[in-house]
C-alpha cells in the first residue's frame, strides 16, 4: 500500500496518537507540536486548507532537495495532513524561480490531489489554516512508514543534504579553521559564536563558512536582494525596509557608503521583526543587523578607509595588465564583454579602467597570468601601445 493508504488504514485516532507519541514538531522557524497546529486549524469555521512550502524567508532553498529526492514522501505527507484536517484543498508552494521543479512534480502532485503554486504563502489568507513545512510533511510520511529518524536536515558547501542529530555541534559539520564568519539561520555568527551552536540552529538547513576572501558587505547585498525579490510587498516595513537596507549595502560596496548607514541599518532593521506578518519581513533584516553588529569594522573599512578587506568589491580594486609579462596574444581582448582592452598582436595590451566592469574574465583567459587585480596602487603602466619587451619602468 501507499504511504497515504497506510495512514488511512491506521485510522484518525491511532494516527493522532502516533504523531503525538513521536513528538512530531513543525520544522523551521515556527517549531510547534504538529497536532497542536492541526487541532487549531480544524477549530476554524468553514473549509480548512493545507498550505505546504518552505518558510517564506528561506532564500537558500536547500530543503527543496527533499522534493527533488523524495517527492513521494513530501506529497504523501501533505496528503496525510489533508486527511487529518479534512482539508477542502491542499497546496504546495514553491519559489517563483523553481518553474522547472514545478513541472517535474506536476504529475505526482496531481496523483496526490495537491495543487502546485509558484509563490510564497500568503499568511494573511492562510493564518487560520494549516501552514506546513515541506520537511514536516516528509517527516510525517516517514513516521507513517516507520522510517522516521530523529534529527534535522543539514547541507554544507561540500556535503549534500542529510539528516544529523539536532545536537550535533556546528564545528563538527563544518571546519571553522580560517573562518571569518559563519552564515546560518538567517544571520552571521563569529567563529567563536558558531563554535557554541548546534545543528538545530541552522533553521534553513544550510551552513556556510566565510573566509577572509569573502566580503561580508557584498554577501549581505546578495542575500538582501533575494529577500527583496521574495517579498510580496504587502507589509510596508518589509517592502520599504528591504529597499533601504539593500540600497545602503550596495552603496557601501560601490564606495559611496556613509558613516550613518550603520546606525540607520539598525534603526530600520530592528522594527521589521515585529511590524511584518510573515517570515520574510520578520527575519530578512537579521542578515543586515548581524553584519553591521558583528562585523562593523568591515563596513568601516569600506566607508572610512576606502578599502574592501577581502578585495572583492570592484569599486575598491584595480585590474591592470603587467607590461613586463604581457605577450600580446590578444586572448583578453577576445573575452572582454566591455570591449575596454586596447591591443594588437605583439603589443602590450592596456585596460581602460574607466570602462572596465572588473568582471575578471580577462584574468581567467590570460595563460601568462599577466592580468592582475589589486586593491593597492597601480604600478607605472604604458599610456600608448608599445611592442612587447620594449616597455621600461623608468
Amino acid at each position: 500500500m501507499s504511504t497515504f493508504d497506510n495512514a488511512k488504514a491506521l485510522g484518525y485516532a491511532p494516527l493522532v496518537e502516533k504523531i503525538q507519541a513521536a513528538s512530531l514538531t513543525e520544522y523551521g522557524l515556527c517549531p510547534e507540536p504538529l497536532m497542536d497546529k492541526i487541532f487549531r486549524a480544524t477549530a476554524k469555521e468553514g473549509d480548512v486548507y493545507v498550505y505546504a512550502g518552505l518558510n517564506n524567508a528561506d532564500v537558500d532553498c536547500v530543503l527543496l532537495d527533499l522534493l527533488r529526492e523524495k517527492p513521494e514522501k513530501v506529497l504523501s505527507g501533505i496528503e496525510i495532513a489533508g486527511f487529518l484536517t479534512g482539508a477542502a484543498a491542499k497546496f504546495l508552494y514553491l519559489p517563483e524561480e523553481e518553474k522547472e521543479l514545478t513541472d517535474q512534480l506536476r504529475s505526482a502532485a496531481s496523483a496526490h490531489n495537491v495543487i502546485l503554486v509558484n509563490d510564497i504563502i500568503n499568511v494573511r489568507e492562510a493564518e487560520q489554516d494549516l501552514i506546513l513545512h515541506i520537511a514536516t510533511a516528509c517527516d510525517l510520511a516517514d513516521l507513517v512508514d516507520g522510517e522516521l529518524a530523529d534529527g534535522v536536515y543539514i547541507k554544507t558547501a561540500d556535503k549534500p543534504l542529510a539528516k544529523v542529530s539536532a545536537e550535533t555541534p556546528v564545528a563538527d559539520l563544518v571546519s571553522l579553521e580560517g573562518a571569518k564568519a559563519v552564515y546560518l539561520g538567517y544571520q552571521y555568527y563569529t567563529p567563536e559564536e558558531a563554535g557554541e551552536l548546534k545543528a538545530k540552529d541552522a533553521t534553513t538547513g544550510f551552513i556556510r563558512v566565510l573566509t577572509e576572501k569573502d566580503c561580508i558587505v557584498a554577501e549581505t547585498v546578495k542575500i538582501l536582494g533575494k529577500d527583496r525579490v521574495r517579498s510580496c510587498g504587502r507589509c510596508v516595513f518589509c517592502r520599504e525596509g528591504l529597499i533601504q537596507l539593500e540600497y545602503m549595502q550596495k552603496e557601501v560596496t560601490a564606495a559611496r557608503g556613509k558613516t550613518g548607514f550603520i546606525d540607520l541599518t539598525k534603526e530600520i532593521g530592528a522594527p521589521m521583526g515585529t511590524q511584518t506578518l510573515c517570515t520574510v519581513g520578520q527575519r530578512s533584516a537579521d542578515i543586515a543587523l548581524s553584519a553591521v553588529g558583528k562585523f562593523g569594522s568591515e563596513f568601516e573599512a569600506h566607508i572610512k578607509k576606502n578599502k574592501c578587506p577581502a578585495g572583492v568589491c570592484g569599486a575598491f580594486v584595480h585590474i591592470y595588465i603587467d607590461p613586463q609579462t604581457c605577450t600580446g596574444c590578444e586572448e583578453c581582448t577576445d573575452v572582454c564583454p566591455a570591449d575596454c582592452i586596447e591591443g594588437k598582436a605583439g603589443f602590450i595590451h592596456m585596460i581602460d579602467e574607466f570602462e572596465c566592469t572588473k568582471c575578471g574574465k580577462c584574468i581567467e583567459a590570460c595563460e601568462e597570468e599577466a592580468i592582475v587585480m589589486t586593491a593597492g596602487k597601480l604600478p607605472k603602466l604604458p599610456n600608448r601601445l608599445i611592442k612587447v619587451g620594449k616597455f621600461k619602468k623608468h
